[in-house]
């Protein structure tokens, strides 16, 4: 097992486990030991399964879909946000 990859836990799909899994579908499933709390959540294969492909279709979808902003006016814009900042003012 690589460092950065999960455990891995096998279930046996007849076990009591497993139907309160498919009962819950997408729905995550909270352990809790000892005062902490575990999420357990389905992995989805988009995560599971890396596909260079899909990654580089994604990519090219996206080229260009800035073309049509002023970029003077985005950083003008975002330079005086920054001044007045995103908080109400304070009362005295």
């Amino acid at each position: 097992m690589m460092l950065n990859e999960p455990h891995r836990v096998w279930i046996d799909p007849k076990s009591e486990l497993a139907h309160l899994l498919d009962d819950l579908g997408e729905m995550p499933v909270l352990l809790e030991k000892n005062g902490e709390i575990y999420r357990l959540t389905k992995e989805e294969e988009s995560q599971a399964t890396y596909d260079p492909e899909k990654v580089k279709a994604a990519i090219r979808n996206t080229t260009g879909s800035w073309a049509d902003i002023d970029a003077d006016k985005f950083i003008t814009d975002l330079y005086r946000a920054r001044e007045e900042g995103s908080r109400p003012a304070s009362r005295p």
